[in-house]
C-alpha cells in the first residue's frame, strides 16, 4: 500500500493560486500550480527500504509574485511504513495540518513573506 501526502488549497483570499513544488531525497520532483477549490495535488509514493530514510520536502506559496511562501518537510520515515495520509492545507491564516484523513486539521504555520530584491 502506498503512502499519499496531500496538499490543498483553500486560499479565499482572490481565489489564490497555491505554487506547489516537492522533491524527495533520491532527486524526485513533482510540482503544481493548484488553483483555488481544486482537487488536492496528491504525491503517493512507497518508503525506501530500511536503512534509507524517506524524506518529502515541498516550497509552497501564493500572493502577489508568490511572496507568501513556507518549505516544509511534508513527510519523513526512517522505516517502511503503510497507507499514511499527511493533509497539508493552505488557508489565509497560514499552514494547516492533519496526520490522517479522520482527524481534524489545526493551524501550524504561519505564512512567510520572502524578501524583495
Amino acid at each position: 500500500m502506498k503512502n499519499i501526502v496531500e496538499i490543498a488549497n483553500q486560499l479565499t483570499a482572490l481565489n489564490d493560486t497555491l505554487l506547489v513544488y516537492c522533491s524527495d531525497n533520491k532527486g524526485t520532483f513533482k510540482s503544481n500550480m493548484l488553483g483555488f477549490g481544486k482537487p488536492p495535488f496528491i504525491i503517493s509514493f512507497n518508503d525506501y527500504r530500511w536503512p534509507k530514510k524517506t524524506r518529502w520536502s515541498c516550497t509552497i506559496s501564493h500572493g502577489d509574485n508568490y511572496q507568501l511562501y513556507y518549505d516544509i518537510e511534508v513527510y519523513h520515515a526512517n522505516y517502511q511504513r503503510c497507507g499514511q495520509l499527511p493533509s497539508w492545507i493552505a488557508k489565509d491564516d497560514g499552514i494547516w495540518f492533519r496526520r490522517s484523513y479522520h482527524a481534524p486539521p489545526g493551524l501550524v504555520l504561519s505564512w512567510k513573506t520572502r524578501a524583495r530584491g
